[in-house]
């Protein structure tokens, strides 16, 4: 048998078609190799309950990795999790509402905003990703101190999203980046990713190959935004998605086609199986 993988792709543009799908031969081929012993995990930006019900399209595994590495689990049950802490936190908040733009705090299931929640999470594609499984989300408005304070302790992650005015962006991150306490990446040309400072994508793959005692030159990673860099650098195969930007493709070791094209599948197809 072929020495046992770990196999860590990230959704959005990546494994997901636009249309929120994924190929039935995608499926059947990370089926395939999971009945072969190799071990697949999804691993994004999305909340986790999100992004479980992702992974529940191409395999029962269990493996997820979400909140852009600040959370992981194998089966519900918690491999790791990273919450921001409060000074980050409060800082984080006081830069946005300088530049009175909306901001966005992540738990496992709920979304917590400031300001009101834009059409980005109004319109359906991108309700999908909020989706915890039973065709609702929860959102939880955080305006107000009391219940801001009461639920800071949840946050995994937030991200910054610009719809009108993106290059303010530029502006924000260079605050944001002087912030104690939080890591700034982007998964879109619209957003800002914020992350514990100790936590990404590829501290969590790292610790699922820990767990199942794979080491890094068996490991694959997939991605296309600036958010998968981590764990793309530290994979032994790390692969971009031809739709990815060129920062992305520089930190890879491999590309293959975009995600319209199936290029995941493509990549496992000839590179495992």
């Amino acid at each position: 048998m072929t020495k046992k993988h770990l196999i860590c792709s990230d959704i959005d543009g990546t494994l997901l078609h636009q249309d929120q799908t994924v190929s039935e031969k995608t499926r059947d081929l990370i089926q395939t190799l999971e009945n072969d012993g190799h071990i697949f995990s999804i691993s994004t930006g999305r909340m986790y309950h999100s992004a479980r019900e992702v992974g529940l399209k191409v395999s029962n595994s269990g493996h997820v990795i979400a909140s852009n590495g600040s959370y992981a689990a194998i089966r519900d049950e918690q491999l790791l999790k990273t919450t921001l802490e409060e000074k980050a936190i409060r800082e984080t908040y006081d830069i946005m509402h300088d530049f009175d733009l909306p901001l966005f705090f992540f738990s496992t299931n709920t979304l917590f905003y400031t300001k009101e929640p834009p059409a980005f999470f109004r319109e359906l594609a991108d309700k999908s990703r909020l989706d915890t499984g039973d065709d609702c989300f929860s959102l939880v408005s955080i305006n107000d101190k009391a219940v801001f304070d009461e639920n800071m302790n949840q946050f995994l992650n937030a991200i910054v999203v610009a719809e009108d005015d993106i290059a303010r962006l530029a502006d924000v991150r260079i605050a944001l980046d002087k912030a104690n306490g939080i890591r700034v990446l982007s998964s879109h040309h619209n957003n800002l990713e914020i992350l514990p400072a100790n936590s990404d994508k590829k501290t969590a793959v790292e610790a699922l190959g820990s767990y199942y005692d794979i080491p890094r030159e068996r490991i694959i990673t997939f991605g296309d935004g600036e958010n998968d860099i981590g764990m793309l650098q530290y994979a032994g195969t790390g692969v971009a998605m031809a739709n990815a930007s060129d920062n992305v493709k520089a930190a890879a070791n491999h590309l293959t086609d975009t995600n319209e094209a199936d290029g995941v599948y493509k990549f496992l197809k000839e590179f495992i199986s």
